[in-house]
């Protein structure tokens, strides 16, 4: 959208009209299940029961790969300057068939 100023009045010119906006939303709208969970990060007991659950609203968590292949880390943010860092103190993190990260305590 491009606008100009003449004697301080500003005009809007080149709008897009979208005659079906609601169609576009409904598509970026829909968001798998598994995704939808990957927000969510759980501490579980040995026996299943939740303890705390961490839920990311708009963002997923990411997992940081131990040499061997063990997941001992998960994050929200970057790597490098993370805004949320859970170390699971030697344990691993693991993912649920619905797509949900989780820790399990002994």
């Amino acid at each position: 959208m491009k606008g100009f100023a003449i004697d301080g009045v500003t005009t809007l010119a080149g709008m897009h009209v979208d005659e079906h906006p609601d169609e576009e939303l409904d598509d970026e709208m829909e968001i798998d299940e598994k995704d939808w969970n990957a927000q969510t990060l759980s501490i579980r007991r040995a026996d299943g029961e939740e303890v705390l659950t961490i839920v990311a609203h708009g963002e997923e968590w990411s997992t940081y790969m131990q040499p061997g292949g063990g997941v001992r880390n998960a994050y929200l943010g970057t790597a490098g300057d993370p805004t949320v860092w859970v170390d699971a103190a030697g344990r691993q993190i693991q993912r649920d068939e619905d797509g949900t990260y989780f820790v399990r305590l002994d």
